[in-house]
């Protein structure tokens, strides 16, 4: 009976609160810190290959990420109903982007959203279509909810 009302004894002194609580106390920080990181994109990682090129990805599995400033310029659409989970931007040697692959998660119905993407690449048949000069392709997977957004350098 003592073993067990032994840790509640230790908690009740002044000298080991302190021990208990601050190494309690750092390890709920931590993890706190590593959750708000995945809510709010993760971290951004930037490989550069031997040729020189380059590739910038960032992956979240619980929040949404942004965008990096790169694409900017490219104002890819991104429907109001998707959750960006990874992408992938390719550049060359210059820095000029070559490729980008955009997945993102759904919870509505991914064939009105590849209805939407139709519209704005002027598409009839499939969500491909031509956008600031990059080839750009949409397609969604009804077992995953997810969608892919690819653009390829013409």
């Amino acid at each position: 009976m003592r073993k067990e009302w032994a840790f509640l004894k230790l908690l009740t002194t002044k000298g080991y609160k302190k021990v208990v609580l601050i190494p309690l106390a750092f390890c709920l920080g931590l993890f706190l810190y590593y959750l708000y990181i995945d809510f709010t994109g993760g971290e951004v990682d930037k490989t550069v290959y031997d040729d020189g090129t380059v590739r910038i990805s960032a992956q979240s599995d619980l929040g949404s990420c942004k965008l990096p400033k790169i694409l900017d310029t490219l104002n890819i659409p991104i429907h109001d109903e998707l959750k960006i989970r990874n992408y992938n931007v390719y550049l060359d040697k210059d820095e000029n982007i070559n490729s980008v692959e955009i997945y993102c998660s759904t919870n509505k119905d991914g064939n009105k959203i590849i209805e939407w993407y139709k519209e704005r690449l002027n598409s009839t048949n499939d969500a491909r279509g031509i956008w600031n000069n990059f080839e750009m392709e949409v397609s969604f997977n009804k077992y995953s909810n997810l969608l892919s957004i690819v653009l390829k350098k013409q």
